[in-house]
């Protein structure tokens, strides 16, 4: 029961990691302003490891019958929680070109870290 749950939660967070950095990439860039200050070499950074973590949460998840198990799972599980993070900062201090630039996406970022740290607590209750 509960390594269903952790692969669901492993889905479902990297499904919201990767589609809004799907959705923001093709909003900003394709539709979007392109003089915008939201868009620069950090953010562009920022969606390209959401891409790489969120599709790779999926795929590991997927094909593996453990994917907790797993030390590249892990690996992407802690960066994601370390550019969620430093998004947070970058919100609360105010930063310019800050990646989450309204309130709408300081909260989305807040439910992605919410089950980045499911994953997380997930791992450390196994080793104790």
């Amino acid at each position: 029961m509960a390594s269903a749950l952790i692969k669901t939660v492993a889905i479902l967070t990297g499904l919201v990691v990767a589609g809004e950095a799907l959705a923001l990439t093709l909003g900003m860039r394709i539709l979007g302003r392109r003089d915008s200050p939201w868009i620069c070499r950090k953010n562009d950074l920022l969606l390209e490891i959401d891409l790489f973590t969120g599709l790779g949460l999926i795929i590991l998840t997927a094909i593996s019958a453990h994917p907790d198990a797993a030390i590249p799972f892990y690996v992407l599980v802690i960066l994601s929680i370390i550019t969620h993070s430093y998004r947070e900062l970058e919100f609360l201090t105010r930063a310019e070109s800050a990646f989450c630039a309204n309130k709408p996406l300081f909260v989305v970022n807040n439910l992605k870290l919410i089950g980045l740290l499911i994953l997380a607590a997930d791992a450390i209750a196994k080793i104790l």
